[in-house]
């Protein structure tokens, strides 16, 4: 994967808000460029439009330049990694151009919800508009539902399960194998 470069701002210790580019393929090789680079050791908080907000530590500074030690869980550090991914695909132009590209994600297992029923099923695939889900018994079309954390309702039914619209999109970043709803 190619290394991705995106501008966003940084708050510093002191409370100082700056421009940045941060520059890198995974959670753990970050680097934010800008006019000052702060102390190792510093606590600052990250806004990157598309990859979100997190907090971390400076280490390894260099003319202007720091490597950025992410404080983050795995959960957080896997949807940065993805999100990381798909702007390298994008910058690569090897990702699909559909509008709502989709994946067959790594983890299944879902548990969907409908009036008081809690049903578990399999993912067929995850799309930012909706989803397939193999399960039994089947809610009726136009039923509201929750996959995991995610609203929606059902919009068909397949031969093993149903197709489902989000009632909020999933950022396209998002979308990727690594998906947990």
């Amino acid at each position: 994967m190619s290394s991705v470069c995106l501008p966003g701002r940084y708050l510093d210790e002191a409370g100082v808000e700056r421009d940045c580019m941060l520059c890198g393929d995974t959670p753990d090789v970050l680097e934010i460029i800008g006019d000052r680079a702060p102390v190792p050791g510093e606590r600052i908080v990250c806004r990157i439009p598309g990859l979100g907000l997190f907090r971390g530590r400076t280490a390894e500074r260099t003319n202007g330049a720091f490597r950025l030690d992410l404080e983050a869980g795995p959960d957080q550090r896997g949807r940065l990694a993805a999100r990381l991914a798909w702007h390298a695909a994008q910058m690569s132009g090897a990702s699909e151009r559909r509008e709502a590209v989709r994946v067959v994600p790594i983890r299944t297992g879902v548990v969907v919800v409908w009036d008081g029923a809690e049903v578990h099923g399999c993912l067929r695939d995850v799309s930012a508009n909706g989803a397939s889900v193999d399960l039994a018994p089947r809610p009726g079309i136009g039923t509201p539902i929750v996959i995991g954390r995610r609203r929606g309702h059902v919009v068909r039914h397949t031969e093993a399960g149903i197709g489902v619209r989000f009632v909020l999109p999933l950022s396209s970043q998002d979308v990727t194998e690594n998906i947990v709803l």
